[in-house]
């Protein structure tokens, strides 16, 4: 594991469960943040794809980010990585993506 996250390098380290829980807690903060900025930037991608009149979605691109979520997590990180798709696709309006308050399904 981490320093950088606060966990201990040595696991034999013991942890109570509290401490334990508190790291996972701000663990899945930062990720749902990262998410969001991530579903904010790719609207905001479509969108100026669209307006170029090109297609939205660039089905290379996103096989390249499947594959690489299926390289460093193994087969569930491409199910990991069709939900953050999904997550960052323009809504039927096709309004870029506001920060602070993304319309997620």
């Amino acid at each position: 594991m981490s320093a950088a996250l606060g966990v201990p390098a040595d696991l034999t380290e013991a942890m109570a469960e509290p401490e334990v829980r508190a790291l996972l807690a701000d663990l899945d903060g930062k990720i749902i943040s990262m998410v969001l900025r991530r579903v904010e930037l790719a609207r905001y991608d479509q969108s100026l794809r669209r307006l170029s009149g090109m297609p939205v979605s660039e089905l290379a691109w996103e096989n390249g980010v499947l594959e690489r979520y299926g390289d460093e997590l193994g087969r569930k990180g491409v199910d990991i990585g069709r939900a953050v798709l999904a997550l960052s696709r323009l809504r039927a309006e096709h309004q870029p993506a506001r920060q602070g308050s993304p319309e997620l399904e």
